[in-house]
C-alpha cells in the first residue's frame, strides 16, 4: 500500500535515519555468513533495500540534487548536517572530502535523507527513499568522482520499474508478471552482489537497460502503484532459490539459454529457454538493418581502422537459433575474426539497429553489409511482446512466467 506521509521537519529526520544508516556501510563490508546461500529462499523473509545507480552520475566530477523537504546528512560518526531543504539545488562534489553545499565532510560515503520519504529531485525527476553519496574515482585516471545511488525499499523501487520496462496500457497480468520478474532480477543481484564482484560498482543494478530500467516516480501512475501491491512479496523460485529473471522486448520465436547468451546466470532448467510464438504480432518481430563496410570495421576496431568488412557470417548458433558467435573477414584479410554475437558484435555495432542476434540473413551487398532478423533484445528468460499476447488470451501472471521459465514457480516470499 502506498506510504502515507506527515509532519515533523528536521527532528522527525532523526528517528527516520538512526536505525538504518549502517546500512550503507554493512552493504559493502560485511563479511558474508560461510555456508550461507544468499539467493536461498530461507535468507529472505522481508522486503529489502535495493541500492540503485543513477547511471548519468556513476563516477562524475559534480552533482546538483533538489531536497524539497527537510534533510539531514549522516556520515560514519553520525550527523553531519541538516538543512531546511527547499527549490534550490544542492551541489554535490568531492573537494578533499564530500561538499553537501556550503559544507565540506572528511567521509568517503554520506547518506542523506529526507522528511517522510521525502526524497529528493534530479533534472526534474523525483525519487523516493535517500540519497548516497560515495567517492569513486575514474577507472582510467584515479581522479577523485562521486557517484549517486538512490536507497530505497524494494517495493518502493519496482514502482518505478515497471511503467518503464512496458506500456502500463496492455494487459494487467502481462504487467504484474513484469512486476514479479523484476523483483526477483533485483533481488538476486543484490544477495548475490553481482555488480561489485564482477564490474567493481557500489551497488546492486543500475537504472537502465543493464539492469532494469527505472525511472523514480517519472512513470508512477495509480495503477503501476497497484500492480506492485497485488504483488508483494512474489518472487520466481527453482529448487529453493530465487531464480535472476532476464526478460527482453521480442525474443523472436524461441528464448534462448542465458548462460550462453548472455555469459551469465545458471545453467538450470528455467534459464535454458522454451519455444514462445506469442510475440509474432510485435512491431520488432522482424526487422533489416544496414552497414557499410567501412563504417562496420571502424565500429569493430575503432574509426582510425583502415579495413573494410568482407563479409559476416554466423559460425556458431544457439539451441534456439539465435547466433552465438559471428565470423567477420575484412578485404585483403585471411584470418577470419570470431566474436561473440551479442556482447562483442551486436552491442558493439548497434543495439538498437542490429535489435537482436536471431537473423534469418547476413549478405553482402555492394559497399553494404545487410542484416535481417527478428525480435529486439538478448533472448533470454521472459519475453515482453509474448507476455502481452498471453494476457490477451486469459493467461494469469503466473502462468506467464512458469511458461518462460521452465520447473520455476512463483512464490510468496513476505
Amino acid at each position: 500500500m502506498k506510504r502515507s506521509r506527515s509532519g515533523g521537519g528536521i527532528r522527525s529526520l532523526f528517528a527516520v535515519v538512526a536505525t538504518a544508516w549502517t546500512a550503507i556501510f554493512l552493504h559493502s563490508c560485511s563479511a558474508p555468513q560461510a555456508a550461507l546461500d544468499p539467493a536461498a529462499l530461507g535468507q529472505i523473509h522481508a522486503a529489502p533495500r535495493i541500492q540503485v545507480g543513477l547511471s548519468r552520475f556513476i563516477r562524475v566530477d559534480s552533482a546538483a540534487v533538489v531536497f524539497r523537504e527537510p534533510f539531514a546528512v549522516v556520515g560514519r560518526a553520525g550527523f553531519l548536517q541538516k538543512e531546511e531543504g527547499g527549490s534550490e539545488a544542492i551541489a554535490l562534489k568531492w573537494e578533499d572530502g564530500l561538499r553537501v553545499g556550503t559544507r565540506v565532510h572528511a567521509e568517503t560515503s554520506l547518506r542523506i535523507s529526507s522528511g517522510n520519504d521525502g526524497g529528493f529531485e534530479i533534472n526534474g525527476v523525483r525519487y523516493r527513499g535517500d540519497l548516497l553519496v560515495i567517492r569513486d574515482d575514474d577507472r582510467d585516471t584515479r581522479a577523485p568522482r562521486i557517484t549517486l545511488v538512490n536507497d530505497l525499499d524494494l517495493e518502493d523501487y519496482l514502482r518505478g520499474v515497471v511503467g518503464k520496462e512496458m506500456s502500463l496500457s496492455r494487459g494487467e497480468e502481462a504487467l504484474k508478471a513484469q512486476v514479479i520478474a523484476a523483483r526477483t532480477y533485483a533481488l538476486y543481484e543484490a544477495k548475490m552482489k553481482t555488480l561489485a564482484t564482477v564490474k567493481g560498482e557500489k551497488f546492486d543494478v543500475y537504472d537502465d537497460e543493464r539492469s532494469q530500467v527505472y525511472g523514480g516516480r517519472e512513470k508512477e501512475t495509480s495503477l503501476a502503484l497497484r500492480l506492485v501491491d497485488e504483488t508483494r512479496g512474489l518472487f520466481v523460485v527453482y529448487s529453493g532459490r530465487i531464480v535472476k529473471t532476464f526478460f527482453s522486448s521480442t525474443c523472436g520465436g524461441h528464448t534462448e539459454p542465458a548462460v550462453l547468451v548472455l555469459g551469465e546466470g545458471e545453467d538450470i532448467p528455467p534459464l535454458r529457454g522454451t519455444a514462445c510464438g506469442f510475440c509474432t504480432e510485435s512491431k520488432y518481430y522482424a526487422w533489416k538493418a544496414e552497414f557499410s563496410r567501412a563504417d562496420l570495421a571502424k565500429k569493430l576496431w575503432g574509426p582510425t581502422s583502415p579495413a573494410k568488412v568482407k563479409s559476416v557470417r554466423v559460425t556458431k548458433t544457439l539451441p534456439g537459433g539465435h547466433a552465438q558467435e559471428v565470423g567477420v573477414l575484412v578485404e585483403k584479410g585471411v584470418k577470419e575474426h570470431l566474436i561473440e554475437a551479442n556482447g562483442g558484435f551486436r552491442r558493439r555495432i548497434d543495439p538498437r539497429l542490429i535489435r537482436s542476434t536471431l537473423w534469418d540473413s547476413v549478405e553482402t551487398v555492394g559497399e553494404k553489409i545487410v542484416i535481417t532478423g527478428r525480435g529486439w533484445g538478448h533472448g533470454a528468460g521472459l519475453c515482453q511482446y509474448g507476455a502481452y499476447k498471453m494476457a490477451e488470451l486469459g493467461r494469469s501472471a503466473t502462468e506467464i512466467l512458469e511458461f518462460y521459465f521452465p520447473q520455476a514457480r512463483v512464490q510468496k516470499l513476505y
